[in-house]
């Protein structure tokens, strides 16, 4: 497949607002690709050259690629650079600049390598030739395919697809339907790397999902937690139960393969850099290869007080991370295991899994086993609950005992208890945003007023509305937040917002925050929840509490069966009252 016909595939899906359409195009683009096509497209896609747990970074900014456009067209980079300020996009000013057509535009796959080539050039000397390799690249390229070509070495595509748009345009593309979704699924949480399975599935059929394990170095996508609204509730529901504290950290997913250690975030991304207490303690444990889940807290030793979830997140930030750790040094608290030499723990109950835990981290400050208390009693789970807030921690986890490791799933295996700060509502929501308002008056001068947000529907794959937001930060915070969004601004609604009010800028669902509110409300202006005539649901004065865009990705936001929970116990509650 020539790199010319992929972009125009993008152009398809660029062009569309339809989650379906999405899914037939993308089937289509799949049944086109042979076994060594289907891999390296399926990154390409996504803006990346690897799956997102590989630290692979193509290495050139915007200012770095003007300079190779410039270099590419025979331009001076002031030329370049006006055209982009007039678009606002380097994918479009490549688009304007380059020729329509090009003869002997190079493979899919050629370019795949050849950006490769340009992430892996390193030393004296090593902008020079990105740059120059880019250019050469770029001089082969038709303005379509240029345009897309920037755009995924910047990453920001356009296109509207998500994680179950790619599996079920696999399943389209081998099947005609979305029935082989589940197995592909089951896989995908295995292994996060789209890539592999799109390529087993092309080599080795349906069978050869069972192939691809639980592997050290490859990320599980995380279980995570359903709600339920009070101790009474979760002991009705599970009987028997492990309870744990619920830090306000950073999960944390920590590989060792011998001497190698490897740190994965909720959202698949390589952290090991900004852990290093955590990777030498890892290097100290007595295991060859182990795969441990856990959440990592900044931890004061002199008040020996936790600090803030934003101070623990700081890690990110590239420099100064070594005098940071000795400053403020992380522990891990591990809750779960899933690989221990060589062997896939997960089809273990939990009680056996923690079992583990605990004999393997003994003696260790850094990494330690979560406290676990087992009960059936509803006082002493809210005693529980009560004495983790007390500590300054988001509340309880409640787990069965008897429960596997489901990769990827979010169920009543494990249940949160979380602190009530104020309101009706007993927990805070995830919202994405997907648009602004322009602001008035003093809010003009923040770039933004009022913020649209969404929460994610699961079954439709698809970003739907639930409220306006327009308090809980400061001014500092507001004018932060919309620098942030800037960097999102689109001309057109995209594909995967379902929404009937239009702001005045629509945002690529990116950043994720966590809002407070008073209650769930029905809502006819609102689509989350919305079904035929019966209404959606809207937050009653929501209010942000924290930014949580730098451990969660916006499909890892509360998700509309959440909400929809959350408003039959938030009814429950007001008939008993």
């Amino acid at each position: 497949m020539k790199f010319s016909e992929l972009a125009a595939y993008l152009d398809q899906l660029e062009a569309t607002n339809s989650r379906n359409e999405l899914v037939r195009i993308l089937s289509e683009l799949y049944r086109a690709c042979s076994t060594d096509e289907i891999e390296p497209t399926t990154y390409l896609i996504q803006g990346r050259l690897a799956p997102f747990f590989e630290p692979v970074e193509i290495g050139l900014g915007e200012r770095l690629l003007i300079t190779a456009m410039a270099t590419a067209y025979g331009m001076a980079k002031e030329d370049v650079t006006k055209a982009y300020r007039q678009s606002g996009d380097l994918g479009l000013t490549a688009q304007a600049l380059a020729p329509k057509t090009r003869r002997n535009v190079p493979s899919a796959v050629e370019v795949h390598r050849r950006l490769w080539e340009i992430a892996g050039t390193s030393g004296e000397g090593s902008l020079k030739g990105k740059i120059d390799l880019f250019a050469a690249l770029l001089k082969e390229l038709d303005a379509s395919s240029a345009k897309h070509l920037v755009r995924i070495t910047v990453g920001k595509m356009r296109l509207g697809i998500g994680d179950p748009t790619v599996l079920d345009a696999l399943s389209f593309a081998k099947q005609g339907d979305r029935s082989l979704r589940p197995v592909l699924e089951a896989a995908y949480n295995r292994t996060s790397d789209l890539g592999l399975i799109a390529r087993t599935l092309w080599a080795r059929g349906v069978k050869g999902m069972d192939a691809l394990k639980v592997t050290v170095g490859k990320p599980l996508r995380s279980q995570l937690a359903e709600r339920l609204p009070n101790p009474e509730a979760v002991i009705k529901k599970l009987g028997l139960v492990g309870v744990q504290p619920k830090y306000d950290g950073f999960r944390v997913q920590i590989h060792k393969d011998g001497k190698a250690v490897s740190i994965f975030s909720r959202n698949l991304e390589t952290m090991t850099p900004m852990f290093p207490e955590l990777v030498a303690a890892t290097k100290d444990l007595a295991v060859k290869s182990v795969i441990l889940d856990g959440e990592a807290i900044a931890y004061n030793p002199e008040l020996e007080e936790y600090v803030p979830f934003q101070e623990t997140t700081a890690r990110r930030r590239k420099e100064g991370i070594d005098e940071f750790a000795a400053r403020v040094p992380l522990r891990a608290f591990v809750f779960d295991i899933m690989f221990r030499n060589g062997s896939d723990l997960t089809p273990m109950p939990y009680e056996r899994r923690f079992a583990i835990v605990d004999e393997l981290l003994k003696g260790s400050d850094t990494l330690q086993a979560a406290p676990l208390t087992k009960t059936d009693s509803v006082e002493v789970l809210t005693r529980e609950l009560l004495d983790n807030i007390s500590r300054g921690l988001e509340g309880v986890v409640a787990k069965r005992l008897d429960s596997p490791y489901q990769a990827g799933a979010r169920n009543f295996n494990w249940v949160k208890l979380k602190r009530n700060t104020s309101g009706e509502l007993t927990d805070t929501i995830d919202v994405v945003l997907i648009g602004y308002y322009r602001g008035k008056g003093k809010r003009a001068e923040f770039g933004a007023g009022a913020l649209l947000a969404g929460v994610y529907d699961s079954d439709k794959d698809e970003f739907v509305t639930i409220s306006k937001l327009g308090t809980g930060l400061s001014d500092e915070g507001w004018r932060a937040l919309h620098k942030k969004v800037n960097q999102l601004e689109v001309t057109e609604k995209p594909a995967r917002i379902r929404s009937i009010l239009v702001p005045d800028v629509w945002l690529q669902p990116d950043v994720v925050v966590e809002v407070l509110a008073d209650e769930i409300t029905p809502s006819p202006r609102h689509t989350a929840g919305m079904v035929g005539d019966r209404p959606g649901f809207a937050l009653r004065f929501p209010r942000i509490v924290s930014i949580r865009d730098a451990d969660k990705k916006p499909e890892d936001a509360t998700s509309v069966r959440e909400i929809r929970e959350m408003f039959k116990q938030q009814h429950q509650r007001a008939v008993r009252e």
